[in-house]
């Protein structure tokens, strides 16, 4: 077996003999050492490059799948804006058959409302890339924790299906999964404060069938004071547009 010339490898990488060498003394490393020690850190290198393809491919692989969230929610609350819209004309035609004019023109606000706050689809696929991309560097558990992000993929429908799009959808999406998995995140203060949120809202009698803020449940609270802190729509919006339960 022909014996690793490790002075003719050394001298390819830039290595210098000690008859050459010109910085410190004590800085200089044999032949041997030099290319032992550049092998150990192209590993090193290695694999790092290696773990950042995998990253970079799990990132284009959410932005992916929150691309076609993003279609099916902006589908979904477009044809429950429209089928509202069509339900408000009837009523419209109705208050014009009885001459209602305090109807007609509250009706015709709501549809004027609702046709404003309709979500526009948008072909900038860069803009919702980076919302995407900035969640999921934000979150990294959903690239790193399966079971979460398989929760996370089988909530989503159903947040979707509640008319949750664009910023409002992720941050719905992240608020549920902390909530229903508080122990993945290890913050005690917040599920303290979930626990005083539900009793002040159990311990809520007043006037308990009136359409207002105070009597929404704990979760459309916070889901009501996420969209008002964001900008999304004011309180009274939120609670107009909130399904009670009779």
């Amino acid at each position: 077996m022909t014996e690793r010339n490790y002075e003719a490898e050394a001298v390819e990488q830039g290595w210098t003999p000690k008859e050459d060498w010109k910085g410190a003394e004590d800085k200089w490393t044999d032949a041997q050492t030099f290319v032992e020690r550049g092998e150990k850190i192209a590993g090193i290198l290695k694999s790092r490059l290696d773990k950042q393809d995998h990253e970079i491919s799990n990132l284009k692989d959410a932005n992916k799948k929150f691309g076609e969230y993003h279609k099916k929610t902006l589908e979904a609350q477009q044809k429950k804006d429209a089928d509202k819209i069509q339900e408000l004309k009837t009523q419209i035609a109705q208050a014009v058959t009885d001459g209602d004019g305090q109807a007609y023109t509250k009706l015709s606000n709501d549809i004027e409302d609702l046709k404003a706050n309709q979500t526009v689809p948008t072909d900038d696929a860069q803009a919702w890339a980076q919302l995407s991309q900035g969640w999921v560097s934000d979150n990294p558990w959903y690239t790193e924790n399966r079971k979460l992000a398989r929760y996370a993929d089988g909530i989503s429908d159903e947040i979707r299906g509640e008319g949750y799009n664009g910023q409002a959808y992720f941050s719905e999406l992240t608020r549920r999964v902390h909530e229903d998995f508080p122990e993945e995140f290890k913050n005690p203060n917040k599920a303290k404060a979930n626990v005083a949120e539900t009793d002040a809202g159990q311990r809520s009698t007043t006037n308990s069938k009136a359409k207002t803020y105070e009597n929404l449940d704990s979760e459309a609270k916070r889901a009501c004071d996420d969209f008002v802190a964001q900008g999304f729509m004011t309180k009274e919006q939120y609670v107009a547009q909130y399904e009670f339960e009779d």
